[in-house]
């Protein structure tokens, strides 16, 4: 009987770390969006290859001046800007993660073709830090995220994860962008269809397509003081011929092959007709020799203490 009694009771424990775990896998799952809207097709990644530190964290440039910093990315899908944090910190040392596997691999070989060699990439989650190997609690000196949480379920989980992860002294760099507040000329009511189509099918994903308007507001309810949040916008600007074709050719493609389409199918947001005279609106756009688009972004800056 005790021999019994002693084996019931390592099995009850050993159930319960399973279900603890699994309870945390859960809570991962729910806290993200059911999946990214994109997808990683070429046409997103050629949008997400195209970043840099200058056009896409200019909030953040003034903190790298100490080149020994320690930076952990966030989302740092295909690692243009990872290997540009990284360049500009040769004595310092930058850790990047993204969900996706296979844009790691891209990632890792984008760093090895620029011969950067002070950055490591990993599968990873920010609801799951804690599962990958050396990290811990207080130890970068820059956490960033950039277009990150209009795609979690649970943004202000995310932003409680980063700041945890943040020395004190440090700051904690977000920047993501508003769809609402896109703008383009001239008018076209293609685009107005984009626009519309493109938040409904993020806001049936329980995502958060205008949250760059709301950073800090996001900050503040993640327990930074306001006066610790240095908050701003930042604008790319579509308008000549190369910019026009790259942008809106992206985003014709985008529609019609990318995940963005099976989802606005799937939900019930658009028919395959709506899509392809999307795609033709952005098309048109491109040929506008007056064409004009803005994405608009909103950035913060959290000091840590």
């Amino acid at each position: 009987m005790l021999t019994y009694l002693l084996f019931l009771s390592r099995f009850l424990n050993l159930l319960h770390i399973y279900l603890l775990k699994l309870h945390s896998q859960i809570s991962i799952v729910f806290a993200m969006s059911t999946s990214y809207l994109h997808g990683h097709h070429g046409s997103v990644l050629r949008s997400h290859s195209w970043r840099t530190v200058e056009n896409s964290c200019p909030h953040l440039i003034p903190y790298l001046k100490d080149s020994s910093a320690t930076v952990f990315d966030v989302g740092c899908g295909p690692g243009t800007i990872t290997v540009d944090l990284a360049a500009r910190l040769p004595q310092g040392f930058v850790f990047a993660i993204d969900p996706s596997p296979d844009v790691i691999e891209k990632a890792k070989k984008h760093a090895e073709e620029n011969g950067i060699t002070n950055v490591r990439f990993e599968v990873g989650d920010i609801f799951a830090w804690d599962q990958l190997d050396g990290l811990k609690e207080s130890s970068f000196d820059i956490v960033h995220a950039h277009q990150v949480l209009q795609h979690l379920q649970d943004p202000l989980r995310a932003m409680k994860e980063m700041k945890r992860l943040v020395k004190p002294g440090g700051v904690l760099a977000v920047r993501d962008c508003n769809y609402s507040a896109m703008d383009w000329y001239p008018e076209h009511p293609g685009m107005h269809k984009w626009k519309d189509t493109y938040i409904k099918v993020a806001n049936g994903l329980k995502a958060h397509p205008n949250i760059g308007k709301s950073l800090h507001a996001v900050a503040m309810q993640a327990g930074f003081p306001r006066s610790d949040i240095d908050a701003s916008v930042a604008a790319w600007t579509f308008s000549t011929p190369e910019e026009r074709a790259f942008w809106c050719g992206l985003w014709a493609e985008r529609t019609v092959k990318s995940d963005f389409k099976e989802k606005a199918l799937n939900g019930g947001y658009s028919t395959e007709k709506d899509l392809e005279d999307i795609a033709t609106a952005w098309q048109e756009m491109e040929k506008k020799e007056d064409g004009w688009f803005a994405v608009i972004n909103g950035q913060i800056i959290c000091h840590v203490s």
